[in-house]
């Protein structure tokens, strides 16, 4: 919080004293740490699509949202980003708006369920990534019932 209070303080300090109206200090105050907040935002944004290409091939868009998905906050980074995922057939689709990838079930080494942010995501291992992080996706009952459970999947 002080990342974002510290701009701003800044901003409204030294406008206020180089004689700027005051209403103007602090609506350009609270700009920057709009400006602030949106840039830290969008480059945990900008990670998390570069960590996604690590999993599986990409597909369009409009062919993810053909079937009802499940959508929550998974972690990435000691924070936590939105996320849709659902199984089409053989294929586990997941992602985010305009960064959508599938992987074949057949690739999971291992699921485990665990709580976050009060609902269940599940925590994969996937066997082609080319990153030693593991993917986070919502989960859920739609989910559940398309994937069944053998061997640690």
């Amino acid at each position: 919080m002080a990342l974002f209070v510290l701009p701003a303080f800044c901003v409204l300090v030294g406008l206020v004293f180089m004689g700027v109206n005051l209403w103007l200090s602090v609506f350009l105050s609270f700009l920057a740490v709009g400006v602030t907040f949106f840039l830290r935002i969008y480059r945990y944004r900008r990670h998390h699509s570069k960590f996604l290409d690590c999993f599986g091939k990409s597909i369009k868009n409009s062919y993810f949202y053909q079937s009802e998905y499940a959508i929550g906050a998974v972690p990435f980074e000691n924070k936590f980003l939105s996320c849709s995922a659902r199984i089409d057939g053989d294929n586990l689709l997941f992602g985010r708006s305009r960064h959508f990838r599938s992987v074949e079930l057949g690739k999971i080494i291992d699921i485990e369920i665990l709580q976050c942010l009060g609902h269940e995501v599940a925590k994969l291992e996937i066997e082609d990534s080319k990153d030693s992080r593991p993917l986070f996706i919502p989960w859920s009952p739609l989910l559940a019932e398309k994937v069944k459970f053998s061997n640690g999947i």
